[in-house]
């Protein structure tokens, strides 16, 4: 039976959830096993550049319970990149994202596009890998669609982000974005009527949900507040539109799959590689500003999951072979 490691640094779920997307496709395909294995190195290898290890033979002094290596590792993470380095030729080695190193390291590195690496052995992507299926939210929406039926449609699913390193939510903001939501079911021709199903993630402060109650006071939505089984799911299968804050690439990414109308409500991130990302999105029509006239057909699926994943799997076959 074929082994395998998913490398992550500790504590990064989102991170997590894009390997765990690949790791899913090589289950599927050839069996694997997948053993998660968070990554917290000891001492000074924490903060060494990844280029550091790449003379190490074993994980020694860097950190415990990594032995033998596996058949396969999928890392992304500063430190999972630094750890992939000392198994790499032991291991068909993938990494997600930008390795802060040179692709030739590796067996395959997937990076998204807005990081513009190039290589024989790069596979970008528009947007994070995510191991949420097409097949899976149509399940949901037919085996959760009694359960929601009392909420007027048009349905519209709100993922609310929080505080990153780029930007610090302000009063103002929530203020204007409840504003533009009551607008969409108030005003709108194409949502006039509706309701929401807002969900925060794990970076939304609790002052960032009371400003949006009051916004909405009044209004027909649902809101879940921590307690029980996060509806995220729920709300991205039953949802007729989305509405999603722009400060996390992997909500974003993961709003467009099923090419509902999918609106981003712009948070002012002075990144580029954010502005980038969101600029690909409205140019392959998988996402729209959200805001006055909002554009409500035309929009494309985003599933690079599936663009790639054969790719992939070619590529470990032929060396496997």
């Amino acid at each position: 039976m074929k082994t395998g490691w998913i490398l992550c640094d500790q504590g990064k779920t989102g991170t997590y959830r894009q390997c765990l997307a690949l790791a899913n496709l090589f289950e599927k395909e050839y069996g694997f096993q997948f053993i998660h294995k968070p990554i917290r190195l000891n001492l000074l290898w924490r903060y060494l550049p990844p280029h550091f290890a790449r003379w190490k033979k074993t994980p020694y002094t860097m950190q415990d319970d990594l032995c033998p290596p596996p058949d396969l590792i999928i890392a992304a993470g500063r430190q999972a990149v630094t750890m992939a380095m000392v198994f790499r030729k032991h291991a068909f080695t993938i990494v997600l994202q930008h390795p802060k190193i040179s692709p030739y390291y590796f067996n395959l590195v997937i990076p998204p596009y807005h990081d513009n690496l190039k290589g024989k052995n790069v596979i970008p992507t528009l947007g994070a890998l995510h191991p949420i299926r097409p097949e899976e939210l149509l399940r949901l929406k037919l085996e959760r669609e009694a359960i929601y039926a009392g909420l007027k449609g048009p349905r519209i699913a709100v993922l609310v982000g929080g505080d990153n390193k780029y930007y610090r939510y302000t009063d103002q903001f929530v203020k204007t974005f409840s504003k533009q939501l009551r607008s969409m079911i108030t005003e709108s021709d194409k949502y006039k009527g509706g309701s929401f199903l807002i969900t925060p993630s794990r970076r939304t402060r609790p002052e960032i949900i009371s400003e949006l109650e009051k916004g909405l006071e009044g209004l027909p939505y649902q809101l879940w507040k921590g307690e029980g089984d996060n509806p995220y799911m729920d709300y991205l299968a039953i949802a007729d539109a989305i509405v999603v804050t722009g400060d996390s690439i992997s909500m974003m990414s993961e709003s467009c799959l099923m090419g509902k109308p999918a609106y981003i409500a712009e948070v002012p991130i002075q990144n580029k590689k954010f502005k980038q990302f969101i600029s690909d999105l409205y140019v392959g029509h998988h996402a729209s500003p959200f805001g006055e006239n909002l554009k409500s057909e035309g929009f494309q699926s985003l599933n690079e999951l599936d663009r790639v994943g054969q790719q992939v799997l070619a590529l470990f076959q032929s060396h496997d072979s």
